[in-house]
């Protein structure tokens, strides 16, 4: 049997049912926009001609009115419907206003609004009054917050407070039972009577045990009412932070207040339904996902009953051709995505998105594929590996420069970019005669780095094309990589007078500069760092001044004068300078002592 209730205080619908009702008539009721109550357990809405008409339908027209509500602290009933229709244009007292008056119009009562200055930005409170209903009882919130839970934040996270002090993993160690026991009674007690705290990145249920549910519900709904006519555009990412207003929700407690021991009856049963229903929730999760991951068992078992089965067709279609020196391909301008792409159909969006370097490969290996629909499949398993990928790729240059240099890693940005790289040792892969794509797999037995060719891409003989190459670099300057601080400094002496140019460490338009008369050279090290210590007499002071390997230093014969301005800075417009950083400061330091015919006598600027 249902029932139909007109609730004229809050002009509402509400819909009761002695038994569990049919499936069909729950999706009508939703679709109309009734939605359940878990306290008063009805279906409830707005009342509309529409929703009247469903109603009546569904019950057969047996209505009656509700009994009007008493005045309390909390409403029961809070109308949500069409939150967010509000236009974010109101500032202020008009805001204030505005929130005021819709949660008047929602059923909310014992709340007050007030707009407050907070820097540039408006910022509103909503001050909600708590009844000595609206908080837990002392049995509630250690049902709602355990000792377990409370040991763990003592002994494992922030800590706990007791009302008096906060007790740490340190603190918690040390205690006997009976002292951690009085000290979870206390936190209870202290959190009952002490208002609490509503953050709105923290909503969940479990975050406010000191609240009754129905309470909690209500803090909840006029939060997202007072926030409807706000915005957030910040990123934090970028540190950029735009929002409509600030909102504080702060709850005043009832005078003279102390904690209920016991939870009533009522309660207890609102309680037990409570946990029964999150229960019940956890276990149709738990059934959901096991009815999901048994689903993507059975997806996993086709999809790798499909790839052996597309990887015969492969192998069956396809030809491999190792080529000899005389043969390899130099192909240029290619294009690639970020790299691992599963498909060619995400190469091409990669492509698309990045926009990257132009890359040069040279071809030692053809796949040739019999026809394109086999191609097509091959290149919906680009991260399946196959033996006539495995092994080949990687990354080469022709540069002499690069002899002498035991690890490539070793250059700097500068040398980096000025070395033409190629990759070397791809795999062509073709259509017949027609070439689709080039792979570098870098060694791995799958198509790591995926390229496609462009309008601009030219195929020549990979050996003359290398060959020119290293004839090109052979008319480069050689790369100078420094010696070790250690072997440099061996030939400064003791009552020489010094300068030293280095960058300060701080600020990399700063270049730190150091004069005097050496009085020792020693072996040190400064933090993670060794290098060599220098110590400077400058008139009746001796200052230890630190080099290290790997950091840009010159250091110079006899006590220098300042330099001039324009090592330091570039003039870009009759009254403006820009000042040059270390790395640029450097090469002009060399170019003007050069031209005055000194070398320095320790140099670590790899160039």
């Amino acid at each position: 049997m249902a029932n139909l209730t007109i609730n004229n205080e809050l002009n509402g619908i509400e819909v009761s049912f002695e038994n569990k009702p049919e499936a069909a008539t729950l999706e009508a009721l939703k679709g109309a926009g009734f939605r359940w109550h878990r306290v008063k357990k009805v279906w409830y809405a707005k009342n509309t001609a529409e929703r009247m008409a469903i109603a009546q339908q569904i019950t057969g027209e047996e209505i009656t009115e509700a009994p009007k509500a008493k005045k309390a602290t909390n409403a029961d009933t809070i109308n949500l419907d069409n939150l967010g229709e509000n236009t974010p244009s109101l500032y202020g007292a008009d805001l204030a206003k505005a929130i005021r008056e819709d949660l008047k119009k929602r059923g909310v009562t014992g709340v007050t609004v007030r707009a407050r200055k907070v820097t540039y930005e408006t910022g509103i409170t909503v001050t909600i009054k708590a009844s000595a209903e609206d908080i837990a009882s002392i049995e509630e919130y250690k049902n709602r917050y355990t000792y377990s839970e409370f040991s763990c934040d003592a002994s494992m996270s922030h800590g706990v407070f007791d009302g008096s002090k906060w007790i740490y993993s340190c603190n918690w160690d040390d205690m006997t039972e009976e002292e951690r026991r009085t000290a979870y009674d206390n936190n209870a007690k202290y959190y009952l009577q002490k208002a609490p705290d509503f953050n709105k990145h923290y909503q969940e249920r479990k975050n406010y045990p000191s609240m009754t549910t129905a309470f909690y519900n209500k803090v909840v709904a006029v939060f997202k009412i007072a926030n409807q006519w706000n915005w957030d555009h910040s990123d934090s990412m970028t540190d950029y932070f735009d929002i409509g207003y600030f909102l504080d929700i702060d709850i005043k407690m009832p005078e003279d207040f102390k904690p209920r021991e016991e939870m009533t009856e009522e309660e207890r049963k609102a309680y037990a339904a409570e946990i029964k229903a999150e229960e019940e929730r956890r276990a149709a999760e738990l059934e959901q996902w096991k009815r999901e991951e048994e689903q993507r068992k059975e997806e996993a078992i086709k999809a790798e009953e499909r790839r052996q089965e597309d990887e015969k067709i492969i192998l069956d279609n396809v030809a491999i051709i190792d080529l000899d020196e005389s043969e390899q391909i130099y192909i240029d301008n290619l294009v690639g995505g970020y790299g691992k792409e599963c498909s060619l159909a995400e190469l091409d969006e990669a492509i698309t998105e990045r926009h990257g370097a132009r890359q040069d490969a040279v071809i030692t290996r053809k796949v040739i594929f019999a026809n394109r629909e086999t191609f097509n499949i091959f290149g919906n398993y680009l991260l399946s590996d196959f033996e006539f990928i495995a092994g080949k790729g990687g990354t080469a240059s022709e540069d002499v420069r690069l002899e002498d240099v035991k690890n490539l890693y070793s250059l700097n940005t500068d040398q980096r970019e000025s070395v033409k790289w190629y990759m070397c040792d791809c795999i062509a892969v073709y259509v017949g005669e027609e070439l689709q794509i080039v792979i570098n797999p870098e060694g791995y037995s799958y198509a790591r780095y995926t390229y496609r060719l462009t309008e601009d891409s030219k195929t020549t003989s990979a050996k003359q094309e290398t060959e020119k190459q290293r004839t090109e670099s052979e008319l480069l300057t050689p790369f100078y990589f420094p010696e070790p601080v250690e072997d440099q400094t061996a030939n400064i002496e003791i009552g020489q007078n010094v300068t030293i140019y280095q960058c300060d460490g701080w600020l990399l338009n700063n270049i730190y500069a150091g004069s005097g008369t050496v009085q020792a050279v020693r072996s040190g090290s400064y933090a993670q760092y060794n290098g060599v210590y220098i110590d400077l007499l400058n008139g009746n002071k001796v200052n230890p001044v630190f080099i290290r390997n790997g950091r840009n230093c010159l250091i110079y014969d006899g006590i220098k004068r300042r330099l001039p301005d324009d090592l330091t800075r570039e003039q870009v417009s009759e009254n403006m300078f820009k000042l040059l950083n270390a790395d640029e400061i450097f090469p002009l330091i060399l170019d003007y002592y050069g031209k005055q015919g000194e070398r320095p006598l320790v140099d670590t600027i790899q160039r």
